[in-house]
């Protein structure tokens, strides 16, 4: 009797040891509930339940780990995306030049701004006005990062035709 006791105390304690799992939670807020199987330095290997097929994730595209035995580790290296709600919040949409600062962040839209100002002396104020009209954009979509593509034309602007500077929003 002793014996049946323990046989099924075991049996319960490694049936829910399997149904463990790891939870990985991506910077764009999708959870994945899954099996680690390899954590690597730069990404890590992972299955779902009920597959034997591997998947990997860039460990950009995570924000962090939750792990079945309750660790917690922190994953994401890039830049912070702000939370947009509405198009009054377009002060802390966060402008980047950097293309791996937007892995694993979801792509809204390509977005293009003109400022007038232009010529030697207001291409700078031209750049800083069209980058403000990109944030005015990207916020009224609820997206909180810009990642700029291309440098203004310089000689549009020093010739006082004004600057566009031309992007994609991020969530």
């Amino acid at each position: 009797m002793k014996k049946k006791m323990i046989l099924m105390v075991l049996t319960a304690v490694v049936a829910v040891g399997a149904k463990a799992q790891d939870k990985v939670v991506l910077r764009s807020g999708e959870e994945l509930n899954v099996k680690i199987v390899k954590n690597g330095e730069t990404s890590i290997q992972y299955q779902f339940p009920g597959e034997e097929m591997l998947n990997e994730k860039n460990k950009r595209e995570i924000k962090y780990i939750e792990y079945a035995s309750g660790r917690k580790e922190e994953c994401s290296q890039g830049i912070e995306v702000p939370v947009i709600k509405s198009k009054a919040d377009w002060k802390q949409v966060v402008v980047t030049y950097v293309e791996s600062d937007v892995i694993g962040l979801k792509r809204v839209k390509e977005l293009k701004a003109t400022s007038a100002w232009g010529g030697s002396l207001g291409s700078s104020m031209g750049y800083k006005g069209a980058l403000n009209k990109l944030k005015k954009k990207a916020a009224k979509l609820g997206a909180g990062v810009i990642l700029v593509h291309d440098n203004p034309n310089k000689m549009a602007a020093a010739l006082g035709g004004g600057v566009q500077v031309i992007g994609t929003a991020y969530k």
